[in-house]
């Protein structure tokens, strides 16, 4: 059955908080007036038409487009451009829901406008409203009582009197009025972008002092050099050169420290602290607590006499990161934060005075969270949660909050001291960044991206990589398929697409795999894949002839790693009520679904028809069997023992076991386990971020640094005034004031 509603009948209609005028193709949600392109105008329209079902994708091509044939592309840029016109302040949920492999439904609820109330409101978003407790309001004997004395008048004249007092009184209001339209559209941002910072080379590493006077960065060329900026003046200064590491500030802004490498490989190093920063020649001399000089921290902080520095290898682990302080007049130092193992542990954000706070992020599979703790780690408190890292933060003095920058939502992020809660975020568009500092919350400081996601197939018989390098794609979830063909998603911050690369010819698969799905897993043959579906925890095997659905369950937690075997899919999840990794056994031809009980396992990959390898936190391998969920330890050369924490991926096919690490992939046989081979080395600047094993290719996936890039600063942009007389006349549009 059809809706109740239609855009034919009813010229206003609710749509969640929004009411659209179908005779002026508007939505207006009492704050903000939207103007609907033709084609979103009748996409709306056929969505609560038929709000009460879903509408499958054909149905829009033949009622919306009217073709018989459309892109997939088209119609994801049209729904996600519906999406963030319905989306406001006032409506921040979702608004078309995503079902997958089905269609699109409407998810805010719709109903007619009451007759009853009077629709003038939604003409403009400057509306004169009367306050009912006040002594000019208007009353209805008032209304009637002109009415009955109206003929005594000449209409025309009537008429001119009328239209004067209401011009006068729209004038007097309008101002005021146009203050607050700028108030209530504060949650967007419109920025100007000035470039900062530019040479021929990379700026990376960026870090701002406290006061947010001062910019550190190294920029790489031929060499490396540490700069730091004046963000006053905008003058540059060049501070050591050499094989350098940047750590972090004093607390005031005015020691910057440092590490320098005699070797390209970080060893035989010396950390320094440099001074007297804005002059010609800075005073530089080695870091005060001799203790940590080789220990090599990734950060480092002075906080009065308390030094912070964030440390790898917690518990044996060199991905794991733990936050640790040293008290600067005892030498006397403890580990203040205890990360969890399942992800890359903690990283320094910013500190707050009075008292003295520290603000760290916590990185977690599944999601981060970000946490305010006194300097010896008690008093920890946990203040947000997040989907995506925010690497770098700021206190912001004037609102007394927390500020950060989502670069996937391009929104600025807040939470109050005040009120110890997340604010409301601002919609600020920048450019894709690698590092954005908000300033303020109406100022961004950005290094332009320098990194790629880019994937290549490596033929293991001989020994060749095939690039699948394209322009404005971001490769990602690389599988090399049949006859080779190959599949790769592009995802770009919170949106992904999925491509086939068929004969050279780049087809757009995101409508059968679904834009809120990724590709985590391929079978050794890759007839088979794996996808994951974060929106709805749907685990699906799909047929990678057509990439059609063969079975799909829904997992307790999320999901990036699965491995397939025969008629059995092993799945490393985390489980969303305790944040631990588990593994499930799932069939393919039954209902039955096994849970192991291995304590934090990292990373999996079948090792024959019904036996598992598991790389755990434990400093050995594991060997799961599927059928009766039980594990043993697995027997392997040293070299496998040796590798097994910095191990970033692991796949197998019949005959090998391959493991990556950040630059590098082995092999062992699975048949002997002996042997450990390295069977391919990345070129430099390139940095394997996943594996998967056909049998005779392996296709990785990898991030490519070293890009040219620059530094800019995004501020609010000011409206000009513009003080037109010919505003007097009627009727004048707000703009015409701003």
């Amino acid at each position: 059955m059809g809706s109740a509603f239609s855009p034919l009948r009813d010229t206003v209609i609710y749509v969640g908080e929004w009411q659209l005028s179908t005779q002026q193709q508007t939505i207006s949600d009492g704050t903000h007036k939207r103007e609907l392109e033709p084609l979103l105008f009748k996409l709306l329209c056929f969505f609560i038409e038929h709000n009460d079902r879903i509408i499958t994708r054909q149905e829009l091509v033949e009622n919306i487009w009217q073709q018989s044939f459309v892109d997939d592309n088209a119609i994801n840029r049209a729904i996600s451009e519906l999406r963030k016109t319905l989306k406001s302040e006032k409506q921040p949920g979702q608004t078309i829901k995503t079902h997958y492999r089905k269609g699109y439904s409407l998810f805010i609820e719709v109903k007619p406008l009451d007759h009853t109330v009077s629709t003038e409101p939604l003409k403009t978003e400057n509306i004169i409203t009367v306050d009912k407790d006040a002594d000019t309001q208007v009353k209805p004997t008032a209304i009637n009582e002109q009415k009955a004395h109206s003929s005594r008048w000449p209409w025309p004249f009537a008429a001119l009197v009328l239209g004067l007092l209401i011009t006068a009184i729209w004038l007097f209001s309008q101002q005021p009025k146009a203050n607050d339209e700028v108030q209530n559209e504060a949650p967007f941002l419109d920025l100007q972008a000035e470039t900062i910072s530019w040479h021929k080379g990379s700026h990376y590493r960026l870090m701002l002092s406290h006061d947010k006077t001062k910019l550190a960065y190294i920029l790489e060329n031929d060499g490396q050099r540490l700069f730091v900026v004046d963000l006053t003046t905008k003058k540059e200064y060049v501070i050591a050169s050499g094989n350098i590491f940047l750590q972090g500030w004093s607390e005031d802004g005015e020691r910057l420290f440092y590490g320098s490498c005699e070797n390209k490989d970080y060893s035989d190093c010396i950390t320094w602290q440099a001074s007297n920063l804005l002059s010609s020649e800075a005073l530089i001399k080695p870091r005060i607590n001799q203790s940590l000089l080789n220990s090599q921290p990734s950060q480092y902080i002075e906080v009065g006499d308390v030094a912070i520095s964030r440390r790898n290898n917690y518990r044996g682990l060199t991905h794991l990161y733990a936050l640790y302080a040293q008290d600067l007049k005892t030498g006397e130092e403890i580990r203040i934060s205890t990360p969890n193992i399942t992800g890359t542990g903690d990283f320094i954000l910013t500190t707050i005075k009075n008292p003295s706070r520290i603000i760290f992020e916590r990185h977690n599979v599944g999601q981060v969270e970000i946490y305010m703790a006194n300097l010896d780690g008690s008093s920890l408190k946990l203040l947000t949660t997040n989907d995506y890292r925010a690497w770098v933060a700021t206190y912001d003095e004037q609102t007394n909050s927390l500020i950060w920058y989502s670069r996937g939502t391009s929104t600025i992020e807040s939470f109050s001291f005040d009120s110890m809660s997340r604010q409301p975020a601002i919609t600020a568009p920048v450019k894709r960044a690698n590092y954005a500092y908000p300033l303020s919350k109406e100022s961004v400081l950005i290094s332009t991206d320098l990194h790629d996601k880019d994937a290549a197939v490596f033929d293991l018989n001989s020994k060749t990589m095939s690039y699948i390098a394209t322009a404005n794609k971001h490769e990602d979830d690389l599988v090399a398929l049949a006859n080779n063909d190959v599949y790769f998603s592009d995802f770009e911050f919170s949106e992904r697409q999925h491509w086939l690369r068929k004969a050279n010819q780049y087809i757009n698969i995101t409508g059968k795999i679904g834009e809120d799905s990724s590709v985590i897993a391929a079978n050794s043959d890759s007839s088979q894949l794996v996808s994951f579906n974060k929106a709805d925890q749907q685990l699906t095997l799909l047929n990678a002839a057509d990439f059609s659905e063969i079975k799909h369950w829904t997992l307790p937690g999320s999901t990036k790693l699965a491995a397939i075997r025969g008629n059995k899919i092993a799945v490393l999840y985390t489980d969303l009520s305790n944040q631990l990794n588990q593994i499930m056994i799932l069939h393919t031809n039954s209902d039955e679904v096994i849970k192991s009980t291995i304590d934090t396992p990292l990373a999996i990959a079948w090792y024959d028809d019904t036996q598992l390898i598991v790389h755990s936190k434990y400093d050995k391998y594991l060997l799961l069997d599927s059928d009766n969920n039980t594990y043993s330890e697995l027997t392997t050369p040293d070299k496998l023992t040796e590798l097994k924490p910095s191990i970033v991926s692991m796949a197998s096919n019949l005959h090998s076991l391959y493991i990556a690490t950040d630059t590098e992939v082995f092999s062992i046989n699975l048949a002997t386990m002996q042997g450990v081979e390295s069977v391919l080395q990345m070129k430099p600047s390139h940095y394997i971020s996943r594996l998967n094993a056909k049998n005779d290719k392996l296709a990785v996936t990898f991030l490519t640094a070293n890009n040219q890039n620059s530094i800019e600063l995004y501020t609010k942009k000011k409206r000009r005034v513009i003080y037109d007389f010919n505003c007097f006349r009627i009727p004048c549009s707000i703009s015409d004031w701003l």
